[in-house]
């Protein structure tokens, strides 16, 4: 038994590194195109307009934030560094605009994403940043099952760390008598 269990979970994980990858570049896709799509749009005059893509209409501090999400998106920033990163200018945009499609869609789209990222800093004992970064993504999802998993397994690799830091400083404690 233990060994179908051992030969299904790597399967079960490449699959779920192969559905992630595939969405990153479908994301990846869509905002290569809407970006070419708003550079090379023209007016009648044969002038390239400044539409800045779905948002176009809007303020111009929602167009700015967007890009820099984009930029960060394609630059693999989801959830770090903090202050510059995909996560923070879609949910500014949110709070800006809470009816904006895109950075609704595209926070949607890539929380499973940085998931995964975060789920690695835990594993790294990363503990701060993940705490800042599962902290984020509930700005946008509070209720979401997979960071309230994250949370716990935060939670315990914190006492494991803590268990291990507690055992190392009484048996410095021991030596030093």
């Amino acid at each position: 038994m233990s060994q179908t269990l051992t030969a299904a979970f790597p399967r079960r994980t490449v699959l779920a590194i192969a559905v992630g990858v595939a969405a990153l570049a479908v994301i990846v896709g869509v905002v290569a195109f809407r970006s070419h799509q708003a550079t090379s749009s023209t007016d009648a005059s044969g002038t390239v307009s400044s539409d800045a893509g779905p948002s176009s209409g809007a303020a111009p501090e929602i167009d700015i934030l967007l890009g820099l999400a984009r930029d960060a998106t394609k630059e693999g920033r989801l959830v770090a560094p903090q202050g510059n990163n995909a996560y923070e200018y879609y949910l500014s945009v949110s709070q800006l605009d809470p009816k904006n499609a895109t950075a609704q869609d595209a926070l949607r789209e890539t929380l499973p994403f940085a998931s995964q990222e975060i789920e690695r800093q835990i594993n790294r004992r990363e503990l701060e940043e993940a705490r800042r970064e599962i902290a984020l993504l509930r700005d946008y999802d509070p209720t979401n099952y997979t960071l309230i998993i994250l949370g716990a397994k935060l939670d315990a690799q914190q006492r494991v760390v803590t268990a291990e830091d507690e055992a190392k400083a009484d048996a410095i404690r021991r030596r030093n008598g």
